[in-house]
């Protein structure tokens, strides 16, 4: 190696040269680097669940919507209603909208009252014909089908429900629809659905990478020209740190690669690994001017725990490929890609550049001197003798708490209450029957026969006799939507029992026998209004019923786990002795898959991680003591962060996921470098090993950990929750994993 690095320094004109070449060859390919916030990014693509949700959304058309509630002083007056069907009509215009549902497209059958028959044809809506507004409200509010879906309980407010087209984001959706209601100054309007949560996150998301992610950049250059006291040698790091970031992003670009909610971190962590090896490399080059060592040498001694952390970290991530979760598995991928390229840019770009200009001597060490005189050296023999053995019976504390880690959030908690989202979710969760929407299908088999094809009733276009709209079975999806309608972490409820239960209220309450729902069935299908609303309900076919209902994400003690186990269980013991089968979907079913799937694949991922780790440090040190007392360092850590988030009830989520990965690689990469320099230094000196280490890679570490936890602690003030979580366990993890290298290692290798 130390002719590899003297043939750079020498060549390093030719050298940079390339470098630019490559740089440019890959600039076309930074464009095509991108967020992907579609839903195919949440499962592997041959995931059931999934199949499922793609399955019933082709059934019975998409169930992606929006919802945005509305209010003011008198919502059910002419003016305002007059506002209101503008608002609609723009709304319609906006893309990927497939139709919008408001108060105005409410047929309404008690002004007067109408019989059954008659309301088939003389439904009357408002704006339209001429209604006592006030009791066109009170029957809205009454309505089966309408209260809580359009208006409600108290008739101050209403909302519009925009059914989506499938499509692959919808941010130019969103944006569009915000763009009208800021310009709308007659109502008060809120706006929430699925559509605009993954919106607004991969939003914030970009937000905080350009703001904080400049932010941070700035407090690490800053940090580390105080803590080198020189310039270029700051300079030389986050010039390398952009390098890696510019070229990674574009490798990625070219395998279109993109950034998913899960790897939206990935940058940071990129950045955090990249100034960890610069730091390292400039710390031992400054050691090695100091003793008179030529540049190529220091790189040398520098490159094998160098080597050895990335490949420590790389097998790290790629333990995400044993997870179930596409998006956690792309992660996993885009850091190893990430690693390999930090440590050849490392390698190659910082000779280049301290051949063009060298950097100082080794000053005064003013950190790792601080440290050992005051944290170290005065504690010592406390901590071999309390702290040591305390360590040790904290590992059976760390596992049982790390057990009782909450696999578990709601959507509203990932935004910050002053947030227009946040907000607009608790509005329409408490007025509007929440927003997050779990599917019930249910479905007759094909060798059932219910009805004569030749009934005088059934519709030509009817393509089976298995058909939903007999008494019997509306019995039945009647009393399954009343009986889960009594949980109350579920909202709205909506399937064409709805708009039967509407029917039979005109028919003074009385049960529809199979001649009157085959009339309601057909009176459905010839108004364009309700056919469109009733298609995402029931299938073409008649066989398949949707039932719907909106998750109320802000109840305080909502578990989608417990819920949905709850109404899978209730489900079996209804259907038991039917032939009716059901499925369970929906984005709600999804999400909670994939945060069930988090913690299994995390350990899983774990286990891999410590045995590959280990036998890389037999390979390395050679030693199977040594070995052990590297691996119990991440050990602890990972310990120690998992029981912090499970004592302070911050969940495993799709963001916190990263949260151990961290963990390990930092102190992996901190304990190796420690425990390499201390069997170098004791083949010179075993008693001057401990301090030597301390000076000298203890510095690189002590630089590394306070610039990098200081740097995130920057996130904190975000708006967006989960880079809260993100930028606080980070800062703990770092620390640990730097504590516990600096503490444990010199001490377990001295008395080895």
């Amino acid at each position: 190696m130390k002719f590899f690095f003297q043939s750079i320094l020498k060549n390093r004109n030719a050298t940079f040269i390339l470098i630019s070449a490559v740089c440019i060859s890959l600039f076309s390919w930074v464009d095509n680097f991108r967020f992907d916030a579609s839903s195919e990014t949440l499962v592997l693509e041959d995931d059931l669940s999934y199949e499922l949700y793609e399955q019933i959304n082709e059934r019975f058309s998409s169930s992606e919507f929006l919802v945005i509630a509305l209010s003011n002083d008198d919502i059910f007056s002419n003016v305002s209603l007059a506002n209101l069907r503008n608002l609609e009509a723009e709304l319609e215009q906006v893309v990927n909208v497939a139709n919008v549902i408001s108060v105005l497209d409410a047929p309404l059958f008690e002004q007067p009252k109408l019989s059954l028959v008659k309301s088939a044809t003389n439904d009357k809506y408002l704006l339209i014909d001429d209604l006592d507004l006030n009791s066109a409200k009170q029957e809205l509010i009454e309505s089966p089908l309408f209260n809580e879906l359009i208006v409600n309980n108290s008739g101050t407010a209403v909302a519009m429900q925009i059914n989506l087209d499938d499509a692959e984001d919808y941010d130019t959706t969103v944006k569009q629809i915000r763009n009208i209601l800021n310009k709308e100054i007659n109502f008060k309007s809120y706006l929430a659905g699925p559509a605009m949560i993954v919106s607004d996150t991969i939003s914030f998301i970009k937000n905080d990478v350009l703001i904080f992610g400049c932010l941070t950049f700035l407090m690490f250059f800053v940090l580390l020209v105080v803590f080198f006291k020189d310039f270029w040698s700051a300079f030389i790091i986050m010039s390398n740190a952009s390098l890696v970031i510019y070229l990674t992003i574009s490798l990625l670009g070219y395998f279109d690669w993109p950034i998913s909610i899960v790897s939206s971190n990935f940058l940071a962590l990129l950045f955090i690994s990249s100034v960890a090896v610069s730091v390292h490399m400039i710390v031992k080059l400054r050691e090695g001017r100091a003793n008179n060592l030529a540049d190529e040498e220091s790189l040398a001694k520098i490159f094998i725990p160098c080597l050895y952390t990335a490949l420590t970290t790389m097998v790290g991530f790629l333990s995400l490929l044993l997870s179930n979760i596409q998006p956690v598995i792309d992660f996993g991928k885009m850091m190893a890609v990430g690693v390999v390229v930090n440590l050849i840019v490392s390698f190659v770009f910082i000779p280049v550049l301290i051949g063009f200009k060298g950097i100082a001597k080794s000053s005064e060490f003013s950190l790792s001197k601080i440290y050992y005189r005051y944290l170290y050296s005065n504690t010592k023999k406390v901590f071999k003798t309390i702290g040591i053995p305390a360590i040790f019976l904290l590992l059976p504390v760390f596992i049982y708490l790390s057990l009782g880690l909450k696999v578990e959030n709601r959507f509203i908690d990932y935004f910050d209450e002053s947030t227009e989202i946040h907000q607009g979710m608790k509005f329409i969760d408490e007025e509007l029957g929440g927003t997050t929407p779990i599917d019930l299908v249910f479905t007759l088999p094909e060798e059932e026969i219910l009805i004569d094809e030749d009934d005088f009733f059934f519709s030509e276009d009817s393509e089976t006799s298995q058909y939903w709209w007999r008494q019997k079975n509306m019995r039945l999806l009647k009393s399954i939507q009343a009986d889960l309608n009594q949980m109350p972490e579920l909202g709205k409820d909506l399937s064409i029992v709805n708009g039967v239960l509407l029917a039979e209220k005109l028919n003074d309450f009385t049960e529809m026998g199979d001649l009157e729902l085959a009339f309601v069935r057909n009176s459905l299908l010839t108004n364009e209004k309700a056919k469109d609303l009733l298609v995402s309900y029931i299938s073409p076919d008649d066989r398949s019923a949707r039932i719907t209902f909106r998750i109320i994400d802000s109840f305080e003690n909502i578990n989608r786990n417990i819920l949905l186990e709850k109404i899978d269980s209730y489900l079996q013991t209804k259907l038991e002795n039917t032939n009716v089968e059901y499925q369970i979907s929906g984005l709600g079913v999804l999400y909670n898959n994939l945060l069930q799937s988090l913690f299994g694949s995390q350990i899983t991922s774990l286990v891999f991680v410590f045995g590959a780790i280990f036998l890389m440090l037999l390979l390395l040190f050679k030693s199977l003591l040594t070995s052990l007392i590297v691996l119990f360092i991440p050990l602890i850590a990972v310990g120690f962060v998992f029981s912090f988030m499970s004592i302070f009830s911050i969940p495993l989520d799709i963001m916190t996921i990263t949260i151990a990965s961290i963990s390990v690689g930092m102190s992996v990469d901190y304990a190796i470098h420690i425990a390499w320099r201390f069997r170098e230094e004791q083949k010179i000196s075993k008693r001057d090993a401990e301090i030597n280490t301390i000076h000298t890679s203890g510095q690189a570490v002590l630089i590394t950990a306070m610039t990098v936890i200081i740097g995130f602690l920057v996130f904190v003030f975000s708006n967006f929750n989960p880079t809260v979580l993100f930028g606080l366990l980070s800062a703990v993890a770092i620390f640990i994993s730097a504590a516990l290298a600096l503490r444990l290692i010199p001490i377990f290798l001295e008395s080895k």
